[in-house]
């Protein structure tokens, strides 16, 4: 179990006001709240978070955003060098003061996926992943699909 919270204190910055509010601020960041849960189960390693973003952003005029995402995954493992995963996303909330519920606007299936795969070679391993973006789909309203690679040394 886990819990990581970013961007505690209500963080604002105004360069052009001696008013310096989130109300005038210049930029601003939400604070996100991320409680997660992982378990053995049957060879699979599981797990499930809950992530909460909410507070001012961007600019002036004191403009908010609440999103909520439920996260869950699944990971098995091959063999000593090898394991598979795969995840879905889940956007439960978006609703900014601008924009109003964005989450009406997300593309059918209205959620996020990813399909992976890991391995490790004595001091190197590889990581690669396809998934769907929720959020770059609130902007583009349309499914967006992109990968990501990661090579980690252990020294």
């Amino acid at each position: 179990m886990g819990l990581m919270v970013k961007n505690i204190v209500d963080i604002y910055e105004s360069s052009t006001s001696p008013d310096n509010t989130p109300e005038n601020a210049d930029f601003s960041l939400p604070v996100y709240t991320i409680l997660g849960l992982s378990a053995k189960y049957r060879g699979l390693l599981l797990s499930l978070d809950n992530e909460l973003i909410y507070g001012h952003y961007g600019g002036t005029n004191a403009k908010k955003a609440t999103f909520w995402f439920i996260r869950a995954g699944v990971e098995k493992k091959l063999n000593e060098m090898f394991v598979l995963r795969c995840g879905l996303t889940i956007p439960v909330m978006a609703r900014t003061d601008t924009l109003g519920n964005i989450r009406n606007d997300l593309p059918w299936p209205k959620m996020g996926g990813a399909v992976g795969i890991g391995a490790t070679f004595d001091r190197l391993t590889f990581d690669f992943s396809v998934y769907g973006d929720p959020a770059e789909s609130y902007v583009d309203q349309e499914i967006r699909i992109k990968s990501v690679f990661s090579l980690t040394v252990n020294l």
